[in-house]
């Protein structure tokens, strides 16, 4: 593989990492936004005795959001925790398989979760339901972040897997 002219899998691999950092981007600007609000709820209660009534349920709406959008970026960057102890002790090739074997666990457990959590998504989009909080938040609003970054974090794991799987083969040949 050289470097004048990468695979299609090392391109879709860069487009890929790139979407995640800004999706990862999108989860740091949330961390923002939950300390404005955070901020901006202790001056009304300390200062004008009342509230925006709202905190702990955007807040978790926020943080929900935040941890899935920025899953595909912590596991590019190596940032999920992982035992390295045995990983460490094989071959290079060896080490690609146990990632693709890795990662097609993980894509399997998160294409459950993906489809638990759509049919929920689906369910609250198609009869409206809403929080039932002073907002009467629809439900939806927060679920598409959340399937938006499990979807895409099923992408990445399937580039991985395709990934790894290069490495594998161009490993044996070496």
């Amino acid at each position: 593989m050289s470097t004048q002219n990468p695979s299609v899998i090392s391109r879709l691999d860069r487009i890929m990492t790139t979407i995640g950092r800004w999706l990862s981007w999108f989860a740091a600007s949330l961390i923002v936004y939950m300390l404005v609000h955070i901020s901006t709820e202790i001056v009304l209660r300390a200062f004008f005795d009342t509230s925006t009534f709202v905190l702990e349920e955007f807040v978790g709406y926020a943080l929900g959001a935040m941890i899935f959008m920025a899953l595909a970026a912590t596991h590019t960057e190596d940032r999920l925790i992982r035992v390295k102890l045995l990983r460490n002790a094989i071959s290079r090739r060896g080490q690609a398989i146990a990632d693709v074997i890795a990662n097609v666990a993980a894509l399997g457990a998160c294409t459950l979760l993906f489809g638990a959590l759509f049919n929920i998504f689906t369910r609250n989009w198609r009869f409206g339901i809403t929080s039932s909080s002073f907002s009467e938040t629809p439900l939806w609003i927060p679920q598409i972040f959340i399937i938006a970054g499990l979807g895409f974090y099923i992408l990445r794991l399937l580039v991985n897997i395709l990934v790894y799987a290069e490495k594998s083969i161009t490993a044996e040949n070496s």
